[in-house]
């Protein structure tokens, strides 16, 4: 079995999340897909204040936050 990490960019006030993102990272298992979810959701939220449309005041007031899922790929054997 294969897990896929996925990245949601998430506004906590409208509770929607419109974007996703496959981040290019296959895992051999959960515990290592979300080890490396948690660093990654991380260091994604960090760097959103260098885009220009994403600066302090906007993820503030869009209460922002980056959430991610291991989605399960293949098949067992």
């Amino acid at each position: 079995m294969k897990y896929l990490l996925i990245l949601y960019m998430c506004s906590m006030a409208t509770g929607q999340c419109p974007s996703s993102t496959v981040a290019g990272y296959q895992f051999t298992t959960h515990y290592d897909c979300v080890d490396a979810g948690y660093a990654i959701a991380q260091k994604t939220y960090r760097n959103l204040k260098e885009l220009e449309d994403w600066d302090k005041q906007h993820i503030n007031k869009n209460k922002l936050v980056v959430k991610f899922e291991c989605k399960e790929i293949g098949a067992s054997t």
